[in-house]
């Protein structure tokens, strides 16, 4: 017998009777943030700390990686199923499930007394955060109607860089004070905390906004015309920034300024941290202006070409004394990184009114971040083989303006994609005047 999971109770769970109002909308939006970055800190956490993490347990050198890439593996094998089964189980029941088995993950490191037990805990958490990934952006559409988006996603991509900065500034304070395992029991209690305010504030509209025509339950949305070929193409292009930021910038620049420029760990750690900060700053003022203009392939181009010139001239400039490079470096990226994850997000409802080919094509983000971080080590390996400034030249450049031609070639543009979607909705409303007159 086959059973349909749509028609299961858990599907409807914290769904409404009626659509949301902009106040509900924004509660449970924040309510999603504050569990997103706690996702992001989850991955995080564990990067200062490494060393004496492997001390403690006894971590093989060769199995230290680990320690963040189980994270990644899990995100990579969640992707797809992840997208299935929050449209078959429910989105709310799905998300509280996801809570429950990143807290399980995170008590079980707490409690971890050999390196096997740790890793096990992490992969657990690393399941929590690859289905969370796909969870989190894929009920933005459904929350808003689509003319705000931007803003929406502009805000939402920062969970990531917010994620990101206060784990680079709890976690050294924590493991001075109290040790590294003081930041595990700490993670649990804010999760613990941020679950109980998701439980209380996430609400789901009767309609899905991406369902329905500027928020009116009675207007349905056309969904026949989608341009999924260039959502994808959206996503592989996003494969290039994920390796440039999250391998070669977030992963190798720390070390990059301490060999190269002779700064301390706490100084080197200062740089990506200020460029987190940038991006935090502008990344929702850049939503608002994407969301006026109907820019967000333009904002791309633009975006990843800039980020191709810094990888040609002052990227990973290899002069101990030149400190304003790379300062002007984590500026740039920072801008860049505001613009590329809002606008690859927030782009895919537009390309893809479908509900159902959204949420398989933002799984394809999740997939593809997974995909340059577990092949990361890729970039140590250039590394090594070119040198820190030819990595970013012959490498790092090279891909960025790759990245930039094929949103430029292959991505259909928003504006394009919403006048084909009020001709087609235009026609429809003359069909049913048509047959009302009749």
């Amino acid at each position: 017998m086959v059973v349909d999971l749509s028609t299961l109770s858990t599907a409807r769970y914290g769904v409404l009777d009626r659509q949301l109002n902009n106040k509900e909308r924004w509660l449970c939006f924040w309510a999603l943030f504050l569990y997103g970055f706690m996702t992001s800190f989850m991955l995080f956490k564990a990067s200062s700390v490494l060393p004496y993490i492997a001390s403690d347990l006894s971590i093989a050198s060769g199995d230290v990686g680990m320690v963040m890439t189980s994270f990644s593996i899990a995100g990579l094998i969640l992707a797809y199923p992840g997208a299935w089964i929050m449209r078959k189980v429910g989105m709310k029941f799905s998300v509280m499930i996801v809570v429950v088995i990143s807290i399980i993950g995170t008590a079980l490191g707490c409690v971890a007394t050999t390196s096997e037990m740790f890793l096990v805990s992490r992969a657990i958490e690393g399941v929590s955060y690859g289905l969370f990934s796909v969870m989190g952006p894929n009920l933005m559409p459904r929350l808003f109607p689509l003319k705000k988006l931007g803003l929406v996603m502009g805000v939402w991509s920062l969970w990531m860089p917010v994620g990101s900065v206060c784990a680079f500034v709890i976690t050294p304070l924590m493991f001075d004070a109290f040790g590294w395992h003081s930041v595990w029991y700490v993670a649990v209690a804010l999760q613990i905390v941020a679950g109980v305010v998701l439980f209380a504030f996430m609400k789901l509209p009767k309609i899905a906004e991406n369902e329905i025509v500027d928020g009116d339950p009675t207007k349905k949305r056309d969904t026949s015309k989608n341009f999924v070929f260039a959502g994808l193409m959206m996503q592989v292009a996003f494969t290039v920034w994920c390796f440039v930021y999250l391998a070669n910038i977030n992963g190798l620049y720390p070390t990059f300024l301490q060999e190269v420029k002779g700064l301390s760990v706490f100084d080197s750690s200062m740089l990506p941290t200020v460029l987190a900060l940038v991006t935090i700053a502008l990344g929702t003022f850049a939503g608002i202006v994407s969301d006026k203009l109907s820019s967000r392939k333009t904002f791309a181009v633009v975006a990843y070409a800039v980020v191709a010139v810094t990888m040609f001239t002052i990227g990973f400039t290899e002069d101990p004394n030149d400190m304003a490079s790379p300062w002007a470096t984590m500026f740039i990226i920072g801008v860049c990184g505001s613009v590329l994850p809002m606008a690859t997000r927030s782009i895919v409802p537009v390309l893809c009114p479908d509900p159902k080919k959204t949420d398989y094509v933002l799984a394809t983000m999740t997939f593809v971040t997974c995909v340059a971080q577990v092949f990361g080590v890729a970039a140590s390996q250039s590394v090594q083989a070119l040198g820190w400034n030819g990595n970013a030249v012959f490498v790092l450049g090279p891909l960025s303006m790759v990245a930039a031609v094929i949103v430029l070639v292959f991505v259909t543009s928003d504006r394009k994609a919403t006048a084909a979607l009020r001709e087609a909705e235009a026609k429809i409303e003359a069909q049913v005047g048509e047959l009302a007159m009749d």
